[in-house]
């Protein structure tokens, strides 16, 4: 498996929060995003930003949008499928 280059505590946060996935080439990347485009945006943000350039930080917006855009969607599918288990009409146990 390709890990992303991110220390061990981060990697912690980042599960605990449910940001990372494995794509389907083993790769360890955030939401919505492919490896490269993932450590892209965590090298900088680790970097606070370093390179302020128009189009690193346009890129960096960019990817930032995508991530988001694909954990609001994995939250609504989510949330559907709570919804419709809670919906379901449930049958008496008699023992």
């Amino acid at each position: 498996m390709q890990m992303l280059r991110i220390s061990s505590e981060r990697r912690a946060r980042l599960l605990a929060d449910g940001l990372l996935a494995i794509n389907a080439r083993s790769q360890e990347v955030l939401h919505g995003l492919t490896f490269e485009e993932s450590q892209f945006l965590i090298d900088f943000d680790d970097d606070d930003g370093a390179a302020d350039d128009d189009p690193s930080q346009e890129r960096r917006s960019e990817l930032s949008l995508r991530h988001e855009q694909a954990r609001l969607r994995i939250a609504t599918a989510d949330d559907e499928s709570s919804a419709d288990e809670e919906q379901r009409p449930r049958a008496a146990t008699k023992f």
